[in-house]
Order: structure tokens, then C-alpha cells, then sequence
């Protein structure tokens, strides 16, 4: 749930099937906009993973309110220019009146009043100060000292409160010490890294998601921001952030694990060439993941990334079988070279097969019915991998004969 807030009412809607979920939120979000149009409103599934919250975010930083508020107003104008913007929120929320009561320490030393007596006597007439507590019972009931309702809530009437000065006794009219006026200020300021921020939050239409609207958007806000005054500059957060921190965080492990990979490739083969071999059929699956992603209409993000590492992982394990069964065929079977590779292949053509095909098979579930998080995982493994198993066969034999300076009989 968000931070708590007396604005804000946080509630969760249970439903019997997931299908009807989308029609749900468009005749709420229909209601709220034709009933409550002042009212700000956010309504999602929940989300799988890390909650995100709104999918795309801007983070506006400056030293100023003022301009913030109007920079925020002209990137909030460009986002409403892009398709598929929904509802853009401002987490400073609209500006708030704000009584300012400005001391003149001249005025208000000839009359013998401090900041401090006035301050009280701001606080007497419009807070209350408590006297005294009158108990009935068990119960203690606060008797508290302020002025009428009427006096509080006109702000005209504040000039003439009477201020006492503790030093002299004696009572002075607001006005003579004080000027009093309202302003318009930030009802809430929040920052980050030390830094006034502001933040834009937008919701998306169904059938758009945060990376076509960010394409289109960030072009026009880079241009945008090189005309706005020194200091103020901004961040992008929302589901491009998110998945950003995600996917380095697998990333800076990467370079040990391949480390790690090449080792035990060079024990097992003692051989520089073959593990070569293997790990330039990594790449092989990545042209077949690209297709799938085109064919399927997916997108690339995490769980595409982490099918991608899954896929790199089986397309290994081919080259490994395939290779070390060129190695069985020349140097336990005393075959020649380019005979051995020929046999090897045959040997190993059925079992590579099998393999990619029980894989793809158990894959299809989560292609066809899976959810939004595994989907994407699954058409990686799926089309990678029966690209990357066509090209291994066919690849790693012309590799093995070329490193190997294997020719025909």
C-alpha cells in the first residue's frame, strides 16, 4: 500500500476469474471520470514482481518552486500529447493557500512586541491554547481558549486580533506590528538525493506499454530540457528504471560466471580451440530469439534476458555433446578427422533433437496460456532454441574442420 495519507483511500478488488478484470477497471475508471473528474484515481492488476506502480515516471529536481511547477506543466503537456497516455499525476499535488503573517520588528518594537507574543496570539485565536480539563466521570474534557468561528474563518477580521505584550501588558492590534497576506505554496515537497523533486506519474491506455510511449517521449524531453534554466534537470523511473536496475544486476555477475564457464570448458576439452567453438554457437540462439520475439508480438525485458541465459546454457550443452563425440570418434575409434566429424554428427543427431524437442514441447504451456511474466521467457527458449539446434548441427562441423584444418578424404 502507498505511504499513509488522509488524501489517499487504498482498497483491493477480488474478482471471481481473471477475464473480466480489464472490463472491471474500464467501466470504474468510465464512473470516476463522469462522477468524480477532480479526483485523482489509479487502477491495475497487481503486479507480478517488485510493484512499479506507474509505468512511466518523470522526476523533475530544481531549486525553485515556481519552476518546477512550471516545467512539470510543460512535460505534463508533453506527455498528454503522446498516444496511449492515460492520467498524468503530480505528486506535489496542486498548490495550497498558505497565510503568511510578515512582522515588521520596527513597528513591533516600538510597541513592545516580540515575534514571540504575536506568535502566541496567533495560535490563542486561531489554534486555541488549553486552559484547563474538566473531568465528568472517567472522562477528561479539554476546555480550550480561541475565538468564534466566524473571526477564525475571515481572514479581513485577523487585523484587528489583539496581540499582548508580555513585557508591558498591554494589547496592540495585529496590524499595527504585522502585515498579513496569502500565497500560494507546495501543500507537499518531497525530495530525493537531497534535491527538491518533483514527480510526473502517467497511466497507460490497454494496448500500449511503457517502451512505445518512452521511444516517442524521451526525444522530445531531451530537446525540451535544453532550454530550461540552469539546475533543474530530470530522471526517468517508472517500468524503464525498474527493469534497467534488474537487468544489472544479472549483468555484473555475468563476466565471473563466463569466467567460470571457460574454465571448465579448457579442463574438460584441454583445448583451447574447442572451447571456442562452443561459445561462438552462443549467439547462434540470439538470432532465433529476435525472430520469435517478432513473431509472437513479446517484448524484451527480464524474464526475456533470464531466457536468454537459460538458452545459452542448452546451446553449450549441444556444442558439448557434438564436439566431444568428434573427440570419442578420432581418438578412442582411431578414425580419421573428417570421417569422425561425419559419425559424430550422425550419433549425435537424434539425441540433440530429442532434447530440443521435449524442451519446446514442455515450453508451449507457458507460451499459450502462461502469464505475462513467464510468456516472454517461454518464446525465447522456444525459438532460440530450434534456431540456435539447426545451426549447431551445421555450424560447429564446418567450425570444428576449419579450426581443426579438417579436409575430405
Amino acid at each position: 500500500p502507498p505511504p499513509q495519507n488522509p488524501a489517499n483511500s487504498f482498497l483491493i478488488a477480488n474478482t471471481l476469474s481473471g477475464d473480466g478484470v480489464n472490463q472491471i477497471i474500464a467501466g470504474v475508471q468510465q464512473f470516476l471520470f463522469e462522477q468524480q473528474p477532480d479526483m485523482g484515481n489509479q487502477l491495475t492488476r497487481l503486479e507480478n514482481g517488485p510493484p512499479v506502480g506507474y509505468p512511466i515516471q518523470v522526476r523533475l529536481s530544481g531549486p525553485d518552486f515556481d519552476g518546477l511547477y512550471t516545467i512539470a506543466s510543460q512535460v505534463t503537456s508533453g506527455l498528454y500529447d503522446q498516444a496511449g497516455i492515460l492520467a498524468v499525476k503530480n505528486t506535489w499535488g496542486l498548490q495550497t493557500k498558505k497565510l503568511v503573517v510578515e512582522i515588521d520588528q520596527d513597528r513591533a518594537l516600538r510597541s513592545g512586541v516580540t515575534s514571540s507574543d504575536v506568535a502566541y496570539s496567533l495560535r490563542t485565536g486561531l489554534s486555541g491554547i488549553e486552559l484547563t480539563q474538566y473531568r465528568e466521570d472517567d472522562q477528561l474534557i479539554p476546555v480550550t481558549l480561541r475565538s468564534v468561528a466566524s473571526d477564525r474563518q475571515d481572514i479581513s477580521k485577523l487585523d484587528g486580533l489583539s496581540v499582548y505584550s508580555q513585557s508591558t501588558g498591554a494589547s496592540v492590534p495585529l496590524k499595527q506590528v504585522a502585515d498579513i497576506k496569502l500565497t500560494f505554496e507546495p501543500g507537499l515537497i518531497e525530495r530525493r538525493d537531497r534535491e527538491r523533486t518533483l514527480a510526473l506519474k502517467a497511466q497507460l491506455n490497454d494496448g500500449f506499454t511503457a517502451t512505445d510511449v518512452n521511444n516517442a517521449f524521451i526525444p522530445w524531453l531531451a530537446e525540451t530540457a535544453a532550454t530550461w534554466p540552469p539546475g533543474y534537470a530530470y530522471e526517468i523511473g517508472g517500468e524503464s528504471e525498474t527493469s534497467s536496475d534488474a537487468n544489472a544486476s544479472i549483468v555484473a555477475k555475468l563476466p565471473l560466471a563466463g569466467m567460470i564457464i571457460i574454465l571448465l570448458l579448457v579442463f574438460q576439452f584441454n583445448s583451447i580451440r574447442r572451447p571456442i567453438i562452443i561459445l561462438l554457437t552462443i549467439p547462434l540462439g540470439i538470432v532465433g530469439v529476435a525472430i520469435g520475439l517478432l513473431i509472437a508480438r513479446s517484448t524484451m525485458g527480464f524474464f526475456t534476458f533470464l531466457g536468454i541465459i537459460a538458452l545459452s546454457g542448452i546451446i553449450i550443452n549441444n556444442a558439448i555433446v557434438l564436439i566431444d563425440r568428434i573427440k570419442i570418434e578420432t581418438d578412442e575409434l582411431n578414425k580419421p578427422p573428417y570421417q569422425a566429424v561425419v559419425d559424430a554428427c550422425l550419433q549425435r543427431l537424434r539425441p540433440i533433437l530429442l532434447t530440443t524437442a521435449t524442451t519446446v514441447l514442455g515450453m508451449m504451456p507457458l507460451w499459450w496460456g502462461g502469464t505475462a511474466m513467464f510468456k516472454p521467457m517461454a518464446i525465447t527458449l522456444i525459438f532460440g532454441l530450434l534456431f540456435a539446434t539447426m545451426l549447431t548441427l551445421l555450424v560447429v562441423p564446418v567450425m570444428y574442420s576449419l579450426l581443426f584444418r579438417v579436409k575430405p578424404n
